[in-house]
């Protein structure tokens, strides 16, 4: 009866270790073909995040607003994608306790043409 006790009260303490601190954050992976470009990601034109050279992750803000990524490359033209919000501030609520629930649309993967 005792340890039962101690695992009941020990279990809570050892998962809360679990926690992340990220809900109000979504990763986006980015991969474009070739790799190596660097990436910013932006939400009506203010910049969000980044990925120093792809394949990468970037950690941004949830919203139901799309994200745009725009990728460079020495010898290659700049490229732009979109990862859509998913999700609603609803849909996760109780997960994230009471926080949004959007997701973007990940892995985003990008070509990229040589430049002209």
């Amino acid at each position: 009866m005792r340890i039962s006790l101690i695992l009941t009260l020990a279990c809570p303490l050892a998962l809360s270790g679990c926690y992340s601190g990220h809900w109000d954050a979504a990763e986006i992976m980015v991969t474009t073909m070739p790799p190596g470009a660097n990436c910013t990601l932006t939400r009506h034109g203010e910049k969000i995040g980044d990925v120093a050279s792809t394949p990468g992750i970037a950690m941004v803000s949830r919203s139901g607003d799309d994200v745009s990524i725009t990728c460079r490359r020495a010898g290659f033209a700049e490229a732009t994608a979109v990862s859509h919000a998913t999700g609603s501030a609803l849909g996760m609520a109780t997960i994230t306790e009471g926080r949004s629930g959007y997701a973007y649309q990940s892995p985003v993967n990008i070509p990229m043409q040589p430049a002209p």
